[in-house]
């Protein structure tokens, strides 16, 4: 337990590292700006109204933070059911007979990314979101973002399947084709002196999430399940750009899930959830805000 804790602190030590030093690379070209010759200042006024909307659109890079069972690779496991054997979804069929199964292993379990040339990116998702911002000081403001998510994760998996004619080792994915989430983050703004028409800021704050999973009827998917419900908190960097008509914004946010989102029961039924413990929510957002 005392790893994990040190594990997680490192994270989130070296997350708020990157997101300070974007925050100041930002402030750094901000100043490099302002000794140039003076623009022409757009929306003048802006920061000053009570309250704006805007909405967001965003890439977002979803995966799990896994609590992988002390030696999972030495379970032995008899229950032929665990294994999907459906014929509908090619991405779990398991090509063997019960009459000459015996029992099963998993023997490896890795995170499946982008490609090989992206080795260790998860797969991209999208965001949509409505801002709703709320003034509180000249550089200080409050931000609720109603926001819908899509995401896929996948993880690829090595079983060992044991036989009456001798043992057959496969390899067979997760497969997540519809991970969704609406999302309600909650964020405090802080934002830098503005330097003729591009400010940076800081964003911190809580996110409350509801997960649930679209598939087709009669299709036998089989995905690392999570709960319905995760609070998560969030910290990240981005700026501002002033035009004629708005303000356009390019942010930078990483996610941290707070709860222990594995669904154990449904999870416990397959063979994808047999290595596990429990997992916990993580992602990184890049998001384009229009305000």
């Amino acid at each position: 337990m005392a790893s994990l804790f040190e594990f997680k602190m490192n994270t989130v030590k070296k997350t708020l590292k990157i997101a300070l030093l974007l925050f100041l690379a930002a402030v750094c070209a901000i100043e490099v700006q302002a000794q140039q010759r003076r623009k022409v200042i757009y929306l003048q006024n802006y920061d000053k109204a009570p309250y704006h909307f805007g909405f967001l659109l965003g890439a977002n890079f979803m995966d799990y933070n896994l609590i992988l069972k002390e030696n999972y690779q030495d379970e032995v496991y008899t229950n032929f059911q665990d294994l999907p054997t459906a014929t509908g979804d090619s991405h779990s069929n398991i090509p063997i007979s019960e009459a000459n199964f015996v029992s099963y292993q998993i023997i490896g379990m890795e995170r499946d990314t982008l490609s090989w040339a992206l080795h260790n990116i998860p797969r991209v998702g999208f965001s949509v979101g409505v801002i709703g911002d709320l003034r509180i000081t000249d550089f200080l403001n409050l931000r609720l973002m109603p926001t819908f998510s899509l995401s896929e994760i996948n993880y690829r998996y090595k079983l060992q399947i044991n036989q009456v004619d001798g043992p057959l080792v496969l390899s067979r994915r997760s497969h997540n084709p519809y991970l969704s989430c609406v999302e309600f983050p909650l964020h405090l703004k802080y934002r830098s002196k503005r330097y003729n028409n591009i400010a940076a800021y800081l964003i911190a704050g809580a996110n409350p999430k509801l997960y649930f999973s679209f598939k087709k009827q009669n299709e036998d998917y089989n995905w690392l399940k999570s709960k319905a419900f995760d609070l998560a908190v969030e910290i990240g960097t981005g700026f501002d750009i002033y035009n004629q008509w708005f303000k356009m914004g390019v942010e930078f946010k990483f996610s941290f899930g707070m709860l222990q989102a594995m669904d154990a029961q449904e999870n416990q039924k397959f063979y994808y959830g047999k290595p596990l413990e429990g997992f916990k929510n993580k992602q990184f957002q890049l998001s384009f805000t229009f305000e």
